[in-house]
């Protein structure tokens, strides 16, 4: 899994990359990391399908995978797509933390939706693998504050390969305990 997820981030890390060193308008960046967003959902539930062996569908894994790396990336994307926002306003506070949550539970309740459907007990995965996406996804903000627009490109990649890695790495430890449990509660 953490090779799968790891490719899978290069998809945005590589796409956001090129499209910051364009400059590219926000109406372009936003559908662009949704949609490299999902293909890194692809990957990380086709590594994950794996290690489920055949306790899940394979396609139908990868397909909520993929949905719910997507609505991530749009709600993760919206801070830096909506300019002049008053981040001070305790609506745009609340807002924000609803959205986070629903960023954070959007891939595994999409995945435990796979599992219910093949009788699976496993409404932990939902609590868990969104726990290991609050610390996972702390690796690739971690260098946002060292890096601009004077930054050369091979560093900005090298960065952000290493934290996607570190990324995958967390995901993977984490959750793969919880799976573990659902593959062996799935053979008694």
């Amino acid at each position: 899994m953490t090779i799968a997820e790891a490719v899978g981030f290069a998809f945005p890390a590589a796409i956001g990359g090129t499209l910051g060193l364009l400059a590219a308008p926000a109406g372009v960046v936003y559908p662009a990391m949704i949609l490299a967003g999902a293909c890194e959902g692809a990957l990380l539930g086709y590594g994950q399908s794996i290690g489920f062996g055949s306790v899940v569908p394979r396609s139908r894994w990868i397909l909520a995978t993929a949905a719910g790396a997507a609505t991530a990336w749009s709600i993760g994307m919206l801070p830096s797509s909506l300019g002049g926002t008053d981040w001070a306003s305790p609506w745009v506070l609340v807002l924000a933390a609803v959205l986070g949550l629903v960023l954070l539970l959007s891939i595994p309740t999409l995945q435990w939706v796979v599992l219910r459907r093949n009788r699976l007990r496993a409404t932990f995965w939902i609590p868990v693998n969104a726990a290991a996406w609050a610390v996972g996804i702390l690796w690739p903000l971690a260098p946002s504050p060292l890096i601009d627009e004077t930054t050369p490109a091979p560093t900005l990649f090298g960065v952000y390969l290493v934290a996607g890695l570190l990324m995958a790495a967390t995901v993977a430890v984490v959750t793969g305990f919880a799976a573990r449990r659902i593959v062996s509660d799935a053979a008694r």
